[in-house]
């Protein structure tokens, strides 16, 4: 048995969708968790937060992109163990929309992004999770066209 504390998140992911691209960021290569890795736009629910304004405040923190939050799109669960403790999360994904024409501005958590298509989303390092949720969109917003 597992006596670490067991630590739960809900993560909101944005997908968003621009000229039939999707934005990836990549982690910085100092973080602790998944350096280098490349991730959809997302953060962390505050206590008390509704999801889709904790949504749009995150990606307007690492992106400086104000957005629209458009409809769910996948939900999936991780866990990530470290030291002292489990994080058990819950990540909710959302399309989104940018507002108006804008461009990426990074946070220090991320040191690159890239806008994808359908084609390029093995030439990265994402997640297996995260891969399903962009071919997942890449065929809603087929259907939408």
């Amino acid at each position: 048995m597992n006596n670490k504390k067991i630590v739960q998140k809900i993560v909101l992911g944005g997908v968003i969708v621009k000229d039939g691209e999707i934005l990836i960021l990549q982690r910085h290569k100092d973080e602790d968790i998944y350096p280098n890795m490349w991730e959809l736009p997302s953060g962390k629910r505050e206590f008390l937060e509704p999801s889709e304004t904790s949504l749009i405040r995150e990606i307007k923190e690492e992106t400086n992109l104000n957005v629209k939050v458009v409809m769910p799109i996948s939900v999936f669960d991780y866990q990530i163990e470290k030291l002292g403790e489990i994080r058990d999360s819950t990540q909710i994904n959302f399309l989104v929309k940018v507002l108006k024409k804008q461009k990426v501005l990074l946070s220090k958590e991320h040191q690159a992004f890239a806008w994808i298509g359908k084609n390029e989303i093995n030439k990265f390092g994402i997640t297996k999770a995260t891969k399903e949720v962009i071919k997942k969109t890449f065929e809603i917003v087929k259907k939408d066209h």
